[in-house]
This record gives C-alpha cells, structure tokens and sequence, in this order.
C-alpha cells in the first residue's frame, strides 16, 4: 500500500500524457459487492477491488499466493471471489469463465512430507496416499463431470521443502509427480491458491511460478469488523451509544499502543508500547468486542451511557491493554484515563461516571448490579485447604487468580461471537496452569467436558490429533463432537515448546489452526476423510521468549498477559497455606499463630528474592532457574512435618532451613554461589527467629524418613501395616548409616553386589534423592561430569 502511490507516480513520469481511465468491472464488481452484503461485510473498494485482482490473476496463472500479514483478509477476499462467481453462474451469464467453485483447504505444515504426498512403508514397501495428492486426484475427477471449478487451497506456510513438489504442477506441465510413479494431469478447470503471511523462506523457482497478490491489512483496518459487529447488536439505543464511544476511544488507543502515537493532530509521538506477544490492530479490535459482549449481555438489557462507559473502559483494558508486560500497563492507565475525561477518584470504590485513581485500572473490576468499581482484592473467596489433602491440589484464592479466571471466563461465555480461545502468555511459576485447572473444574460436568494437552519438544502433530480424537463421539458421517449437549474445553499448556522446523513451522501448531480456524481435521489413516470437529473451545498458556509462534496463529486467540504476582500476593499465598497447616493438626499453640506462618514466609521469600536476583541462568549454569515453584517446593517440604517429631517452633525453623537448602543450595555448582546462598539463609532465619536460629543453624542439617525403615518393612512382610515412616531430623551421618548398609546388603543378595563405600558426601546425596522421591511429582534432575557418581 505504501509503493503504490510511488509506483503509479513513475508510471506518470513515464507516461505524462498518458491517462487511464477507471475501469468498470462491470458485473463481477457487482456480484462482489453483493457478496460482501450477504456476508454482512462492510462494502470497502479496497477490498472489492482484491476480489477483482484474485480473479484477474486467476485467469492468467494456474497457481495464484495471496500474500500478506494476517488480519489483511486474505480468506475472506478468496471467499468473496468464490461467491460471486458462483452468484453469477446460478443468474444465467453467458460469460464462462463464472463457474460454481468447490475449495478444498488443507494446511501443508501440520502433518509429514509422506502424509502429504504420499509415502512407502519403510518395512512392507506398500504405498500409503497422501492427502494432497488425494485432494487433486479427487478435483481432478470432479472437473471430468462437470464445469465447476475446484480450487485446491494450502492455507500455511510456503517454503523450500514441500513445495518444492509443486513446481512441475505450477508450470506448464500441470502434472503433480508422486514417489510411487503415479502422475496426477491437472486441468484449466482447477487452480492452485497459497495463503501465506509472507515468502521469506520460498525459492525463487516457486515464486516465478505463481501470480501473486498482496493483501495489505492497511488496505481495509479494523473498521469494517467494528461495522458488521455493532449491526449485530440487536439493541439500537446500545448500538448507539457504542458506536460513540468507539470513536472516542478505539482509534487513539490502538495509535498509542501499536504506533506510539500520542495524539495526531500534533503528531507527538512515543515509544509503542511493549507487547508480551505481537498482536496486530484487528486483533485487539477483536478482543474488545468479545470482552463488551460478556459484560453487554442481552439479558441485562444496559442502556445507561455511564455505566456502558465503564464497561468499555475495562473493556479497553483488558483488550488493547491486556497483552501488555506490567511496565506498559501503567503508561496505557493514564493515556486512557486522560482521554476518558471522567473525574478521578482515590477511594476504594468509585461509582460509575468516575474512574478510580488509586491503582490502575487493571486492579480493579466493574459491578455492573452496584454499578460501582471496587478493587479485585475485596472479592477474593477465603483459602479452603483441598479435600484430598495433596499438596498438588492446593490452590490459594487471590486478586491475580480471581481476575485471569474471570477473563477466561468472558471468553469462553460469549455466544456468536465467532472463536472462543484463550491465551495466557506470562513467566513460569505466575499461575496459568493453575488458573486454567480451576476453571476447567468449576465447570458444569452436565454441560462440558475437559481435555489436558501438555506440548513438549517432542510433540507432533499426530500426537495432538489422536489425544483430541479419543475424546471426541462420531455424530454424522463426516462430523464429531463431544456427548450430546456438551462443549469440549481444550487446555493446551506450553503452547510455544514444540519443535520448531527449519522454515519455522511449529507441527503441532500448524495443527490447531486447521483445527481452530476451519473446524476441521483430516482423517491420519488409510481413509484421509474430512472430519468436522464442533462445539469445541480452547484456552492455551506459554512462556514468552522461547520460540515465535505463527501471528497467523496467535490472532485466532484472545491475548492476556498474566504478570508476576506482587509481594503482597505472593506472601497471602504461602502464609495462607501455612497457617492453616499448622492451625488444623495437633502442632503447639505457639506455631498456630498466623504470625509464626508469616515470619516463616518472610524468611523464604528473602531467600528466593536474593537467588533470583543474585544467581540467573547462564551457559555454564543452565539449570539455575528459580521460580514461584520453588517456594512451592519449600513450603511443601515445611508440610511433612508432624507433630509428633516436631513439638517447638525450633524444629520446624530447622525443617524450613533443611527445605531451603534442598531446594536453592542443592542446584548450584561452584563453591562461592554455595557460599553465598548458605550465608543468605542465616542471615533470613537469624533475623526472622533469633531465638529459634542456634538450634535450626546446626549442622548437619539433614532429614528424612528412613530411620525405621527396617521395622516398617518387616511389619508390612508380616501382613501389617500400622506404622508408619515420618519425616524426622536425621541428626548426623552415623545415626542412619547403618540403615543404609543393610538396605545395601538386602540388594547385593537379591541383585547383582555393588560395592560401594557409604562416606559422608554419598551418604548425604542419598538422602536427598531419597526425599525427591519420597514426594509426590517428586523429580530429580542428577547434573554432574562423568564418574561423579550419578548412576
């Protein structure tokens, strides 16, 4: 959009005398145009003159790439073509080249090379087809019985691999070449169409085979998708009301945050504002109108232009601003309160018509009932310990949980409003998987079902496929589901872990936006059938910065950014935990004070703040990754206590200390980080329990539940069964090195004899992978050079 001026004023330069004349496409720019209406699209030249272009080219290349970023139309320009065309067809012109058209989507990228075209079996040398190559085989029998046209549609990204393939179906030959000798003659009556966001990794040899047409999102903006939006509202006093406001708000908004644009009657400009992942203008558009309509529901009828001010403003917040990283958040506060003109107020809660001040906006939520604001922190729910009884199961209520799982849950209840998905993007250890774990609980079993996916590197897309399958109930033919009367909730976790290919293409990935933006799957046996996939909906997490996941993709989303709890928070959290621990056992009156529980998290805290700060992952140290699990990992530690082995404050300061150990000292490699973290975790406990600290600072620090284990085992070999082993302090090395030796020797007489000699340093390695496995999900990561004795 931007070489066009430049290139038609060339052309001037050229050709001065010369002046061409608009040119009247006659009834293909009308039919466009009515399909664009039956569509309820907003009628856009731009647009309009793109579905003319795809045709033109059409009628001069047999392979056709409608390239440009995502968001510029580029489906709905293909399927406005297709349309009109056979619009026309059906009103009797004489013209032939308007033919009904049939489409066959697939995307290239989410499945093998040998899926793709077809493949031998490595061990039997049968042939197995491949989906491509069955698609055109099956258009090319169609256009054998009649004159409609079939389009076949690669809707991913071109590279140099797959479509490499290609060239001798794009060229004059028309002939697409499989391994088993079979070749496929294609015809005038079949076209090939690439929808690709870009060509930076295609071969030349490709690109000079094809027409091209860029569809540049500029061309038609975010205005259109407002347009069709707001005619969906049913209200009119609503509708209008809105639409004020959205000319208000939504055009500034999106200037300061994807542009940086202060105000452009001045032109003053800033920095964009930083995003945790990229989301274009169209996309946050998006996004506000599913977050309006969760709180604009039809049964609360709102008319009043103040309170729907106010759910525009969080709105507004929580699309435009919700992909924001924490320190963007406050620079979109104050632009949006400015802009707003309300009067602000610092009270804790504020009535609509004003706008609080104390905070952002991002702390605070809308009563629509009281139509007032109050904070997220005066409606958390009180910490129930789980009925289970795992610490795995805990989950301690705050602002932060309570606000993410009510943004997931105005997603996921916006009927009609197209795709309901999802993404939660935020550093480890901020809750994401947990927040989605709830949700997926709190729903009604009557009315939906769950479905975990955890991606990994070593995901693939087949993987993905069946996990989803398996779930699912056949309900026609060609269409699946889940039972009758029931939404599938997909929670995708590590959405950005799988391997990323060498054009990179995420496989797994590819997968769900088949899935997610058609609806539907590709049978992966000897069938390769069409499978409609409905009533399915998905929330997705991932860590940002690992690797870069297809825009194409992340559009399909609702973005939110989850950031790292504040200390208040996090501190609620583990005291919570703790306190009602020690409140609900038999411990001493004197750990049952809640504020033992909040001198214990203070001190960890200290401990977890100065390793975070102080020790960061590097090349040589890998593994030093601190997060909010392991304040998790303390705490549960803290948790194997029982009163019977731990009757003063003394000794559960000791079993904290031991915990911190375990958990920080134990990952680092070198004497001075050692050092550092050991001087740091005196310090923590001397200035949080002074009179505890001799006690819990003596060394050697090492617990554990393996004193009795031989009597343990001998009773349960007697058919009891009543005793059981509790976490005790160890208190030194020869205490429990004889239960060690005689574990040895009743292994060397069933297996084959090591011969080991149990010093200190074994001793004490062994006891702490003894407690890793002890615990529930407990793991160990053994690092160390060869001959260290990991094995």
């Amino acid at each position: 959009a931007q070489a066009l001026p430049l290139f038609e004023g060339i052309i001037g330069d050229l050709y001065p005398s010369l002046v061409i004349p608009p040119v009247d496409y006659g009834q293909l720019q009308s039919a466009a145009q009515d399909a664009c209406v039956r569509a309820g699209l907003q009628v856009v030249d731009r647009f309009v003159t793109k579905v003319i272009e795809l045709f033109q080219t059409f009628n001069v290349r047999f392979g056709v790439m409608t390239v440009g970023p995502t968001g510029g139309g580029k489906t709905s320009c293909m399927k406005m073509l297709q349309s009109a065309m056979s619009e026309l067809h059906s009103q009797g012109t004489d013209d032939p080249r308007f033919q009904p058209v049939n489409t066959y989507v697939f995307n290239p990228k989410c499945i093998t090379m040998g899926e793709l075209y077809g493949e031998f079996n490595a061990l039997t040398q049968e042939w197995t087809d491949g989906i491509a190559s069955t698609m055109i085989r099956t258009a090319v029998g169609l256009t054998t019985e009649n004159d409609e046209y079939q389009w076949v549609v690669f809707d991913g990204p071109v590279d140099a691999l797959w479509i490499e393939n290609m060239n001798t179906v794009l060229d004059d030959n028309m002939t697409l070449c499989l391994a088993n000798g079979e070749r496929i003659k294609l015809n005038a009556k079949m076209h090939m169409l690439f929808e690709v966001q870009d060509l930076a990794v295609a071969s030349p040899a490709t690109v000079s085979r094809c027409g091209m047409v860029y569809v540049d999102p500029r061309d038609i903006g975010w205005q259109p998708f407002l347009w069709k939006w707001l005619n969906s509202r049913e209200n009119e006093v609503e509708r209008e009301v809105i639409h004020a406001l959205c000319d208000k708000y939504l055009e500034p908004c999106l200037d300061f945050v994807v542009d940086g644009i202060v105000n452009r009657a001045t032109m003053e400009m800033t920095e964009p504002l930083r995003q945790v992942t990229p989301m274009t203008s169209l996309a946050l558009v998006e996004q506000f109108t599913k977050m309006l309509a969760s709180m604009l529901t039809d049964e609360r009828a709102i008319i009043d232009k103040a309170l729907i001010e106010a759910a525009c403003c969080l709105a507004l917040t929580w699309s435009i601003g919700g992909a924001l990283v924490q320190p963007a958040r406050a620079k979109f506060d104050t632009f949006l309160k400015k802009l707003s003109g309300l009067p602000l107020t610092a009270s804790e809660t504020v009535s609509t018509g004003q706008l609080p001040s104390s905070t952002t906006l991002h702390d605070f939520t809308l009563d629509l009932d009281e139509r007032r604001w109050q904070p997220w922190s005066t409606i958390v729910p009180h910490y129930v310990p789980p009925t289970d009884g795992k610490f795995s199961s805990i989950m301690v209520p705050t602002a932060d949980t309570v606000r993410s799982t009510w943004l997931v849950d105005s997603i996921m209840s916006v009927c009609g409003q197209g795709r309901n998905c999802a993404l939660l993007v935020g550093d480890s250890g901020t809750a994401k998987t947990t927040v989605a774990a709830k949700y997926l609980l709190s729903c009604d079993p009557a009315t939906s079902t769950a479905l975990t996916i955890n991606f990994s590197s070593r995901t693939s897309s087949r993987n993905v496929q069946v996990a989803i399958e398996d779930v699912l109930e056949k309900r026609t033919k060609d269409t699946f589901g889940p039972p009758a009367g029931k939404k599938l909730l997909v929670y995708v976790d590590d959405l950005n872990m799988p391997t990323v290919d060498t054009y990179g293409t995420q496989q797994p990935v590819a997968l769900l936006k088949l899935l997610i933006d058609r609806g539907y799957l590709y049978d992966r046996g000897k069938d390769l059938s069409i499978k409609h996939m409905k009533d399915m909906k998905f929330i997705a997490a991932m860590v940002p910065g690992r690797n870069e996941v297809d825009p194409r993709f992340v559009r399909l989303f609702n973005v939110f950014c989850i950031a790292f709890p504040p200390e208040a928070s996090i501190k609620q959290i583990y005291t919570s935990i703790l306190h009602t621990f020690f409140s609900t056992g038999a411990f001493n009156t004197s750990m049952q004070d809640r504020g033992f529980a909040e001198r214990l998290t203070a001190a960890m805290f200290d401990v977890f703040n100065a390793v975070v700060t102080a020790l960061p992952p590097t090349p040589a140290k890998f593994h030093y990754i601190f997060n909010m699990r392991d304040l998790s990992r303390v705490t549960e530690g803290v948790m194997l206590s029982t009163p019977d082995k731990m009757s003063e404050c003394k000794h559960i300061v000791r079993v904290m200390r031991h915990e911190m150990y375990r958990v920080f000292y134990d990952r680092l490699v070198d004497d001075a980080d050692k050092g550092f973290v050991g001087d740091k975790i005196s310090k923590a406990i001397k200035a949080s329990f002074s009179s505890e600290a001799e006690e819990a600072l003596r060394e050697p620090c090492l617990f554990g539940d393996l004193l009795n284990y031989h009597e343990v085992e001998e009773e349960r070999s007697a058919g009891g069964g009543e005793e059981v082993r509790l976490y005790e302090d160890l208190q030194d090395f020869e205490r429990f090195k004889p239960v060690l030796e005689g574990v040895l020797e009743k292994y060397n007489g069933v297996h084959k004899p090591m011969n080991l000699v149990l010093f200190d340093d074994c001793l004490g390695h062994l006891v702490r992978v003894h407690r890793l496995m002890r615990l529930p999900r407990g793991n160990a990561l053994l690092v160390g050079v060869g001959g260290s004795g990991k094995q």
